[in-house]
């Protein structure tokens, strides 16, 4: 089990390795980008390759690959430029951002929320009544910014994406994604980057169904900080060989 104490232990071994060089800021960046793309589009059910996602990001189309798939990946690029700034200014995580993120996903204006409360049989729960969606999120909201996580950025990202997904926001199948970017946002703001989350989309159904079935986000939690000190070890691999 991987503690929050074990990424901070890291993460300041990682942080006295500073100044960091032009190539290690480089990595980091494309690395930062590369994460947040492929594993978000990964848990959607694409097809894209992390090597698909590389050659996009490069410019690169790739014949056979849905132009929506191109498209998010973009979106993608986009939204990262969002997260920068707006985590330096250490905005909250609220329903004006969530709509923002789901706007540049859906490439288009405003989504609507959902009208209906379908059956979610990927992971086994109707979302509640269509009319409380905003009330509903703006608890979600307000419950994250009231609870003490102890310091513990990724048990807050996780009940972010937990109460964002139990809400069940939008149509169009945006809403577990609005969700995971959400996450990704949130490591951002406490202090952290974005990660590609490391299983699949069996699995990650799986610890979202349970984590919202009980409420409890500690399983997803897991995986985040699996994911958060993977990438601080790769990054301190790389500083130690003088990228």
């Amino acid at each position: 089990m991987v503690t929050n104490a074990d990424i901070e232990e890291k993460r300041n071994i990682l942080l006295s390795m500073a100044p960091f060089s032009e190539g290690l800021k480089e990595l980091k960046r494309k690395l930062d980008l590369l994460d947040f793309a492929f594993s978000d589009l990964k848990l959607a059910g694409s097809i894209l390759t992390r090597d698909g996602v590389t050659r996009i990001l490069d410019g690169i189309m790739i014949p056979d690959v849905p132009v929506d798939a191109h498209r998010l990946v973009e979106a993608h690029r986009k939204l990262k430029s969002r997260f920068d700034d707006k985590a330096e200014m250490q905005l909250d995580a609220d329903g004006i951002l969530l709509n923002e993120f789901c706007m540049i996903l859906a490439g288009t204006e405003l989504l609507p929320y959902r009208n209906d409360a379908p059956l979610l049989y990927h992971l086994d729960f109707v979302p509640g009544d269509p009319d409380s969606i905003s009330k509903d999120l703006a608890e979600v909201f307000r419950g994250i910014r009231r609870t003490d996580f102890g310091g513990d950025g990724c048990l807050r990202a996780a009940a972010l994406h937990l109460g964002i997904v139990r809400v069940y926001p939008f149509e169009g199948g945006y809403s577990e994604m609005a969700a995971r970017v959400s996450l990704q946002y949130e490591l951002l703001r406490s202090g952290y980057f974005p990660v590609d989350l490391g299983v699949g989309e069996q699995e990650y159904n799986r610890v979202t169904a349970e984590g919202v079935k009980t409420g409890d986000p500690s399983e997803f939690a897991e995986i985040i900080r699996v994911a958060v000190l993977k990438k601080i070890h790769h990054l301190i691999d790389a500083a130690n060989r003088g990228v």
